[in-house]
């Protein structure tokens, strides 16, 4: 049986759990994220313990990382979040099958939007998991598809080549230090003659050179506390977000993050500028 370890990045700060427990938590790089902040309050200041104390929080609340781990979602949208953004380009048709990585299962192909949605609410940077049992069952259950239910692996590629086998219109979200799958990526896109929406994730600390592979051949890229990628920003076709930029780099990506806001029930402002946009005093801190 496998080792049941999992491990996650938080304010670029390593967070190893294991049997529900969290057993090590590094120090964060960023000391200071907004939507953190918004979300899970505390002090302004990100520490070992704030990192420590949110990621208890997922695990009592919402059974990250345990047998008891909820997939049906209902809280508070993440407004600008990639799951909220997959759920509503699901629903209206852009897409077909998510592959995404979820904690006990690892890489997971998904055709319920609402899936998508208690996968990807509130998860953060999923480095490595082991597969547990329970959450396998239930993301089955609700029509997932376990690419590796033995060993919970996280390998997008593969998920990505069986999604194209079942259909044509396929999303995939990327983490991005695996900038330079891309390449393949889309060759599996020609391959099966498909549509391959690629959205970067966890971009935090990436090199110019992996912002720039991911600004070719990504649809949607995150900002996160990223200074690389809000320089290749400006290659950027549209943007959503100030703090906390999110950018399409293609006419797939105006499509989804559209569809999100016809979606959302809140004021907004759209007007035109040179990107990107940034607002200072929302930005995270430091910019790795």
């Amino acid at each position: 049986m496998s080792e049941d370890e999992h491990v996650i990045e938080v304010a670029k700060a390593r967070v190893v759990i294991k049997n529900g427990k969290v057993i090590e938590v590094g120090k964060p790089l960023v000391t200071h994220c907004p939507l953190r902040h918004e979300f899970y309050g505390g002090g302004t200041k990100e520490t070992p313990e704030s990192i420590r104390k949110s990621v208890e929080l997922k695990i009592n609340e919402f059974g990250f990382f345990t047998k008891n781990r909820l997939l049906e979602y209902k809280g508070r949208d993440v407004p600008f979040g990639a799951s909220e953004m997959l759920r509503d380009a699901m629903h209206e048709g852009l897409i077909d099958i998510t592959v995404c990585a979820c904690d006990g299962g690892g890489t997971v192909l998904v055709k319920s939007p609402e899936l998508v949605q208690g996968i990807g609410a509130r998860m953060t940077g999923l480095v490595k998991t082991s597969p547990i049992p329970e959450t396998i069952n239930q993301l089955e259950n609700k029509g997932g598809i376990v690419l590796d239910p033995k060993t919970g692996a996280i390998d997008q590629m593969g998920g990505v080549k069986r999604a194209f086998s079942l259909t044509k219109k396929v999303a995939v979200t990327l983490a991005g230090v695996d900038a330079e799958k891309i390449p393949l990526l889309r060759d599996y896109e020609k391959q099966a003659n498909g549509k391959l929406t690629i959205l970067a994730v966890h971009t935090t600390g990436i090199s110019p050179q992996q912002a720039s592979m991911l600004a070719d051949g990504c649809d949607l890229i995150w900002g996160c506390a990223s200074k690389a990628i809000r320089e290749v920003g400006a290659t950027a076709l549209l943007q959503i977000g100030v703090g906390i930029p999110v950018f399409a780099l293609t006419e797939q990506g105006k499509k989804i993050i559209a569809n999100r806001i016809v979606r959302m029930d809140t004021q907004l402002l759209v007007t035109r500028a040179r990107l990107p946009k940034l607002v200072e005093h929302k930005q995270p801190d430091p910019l790795l």
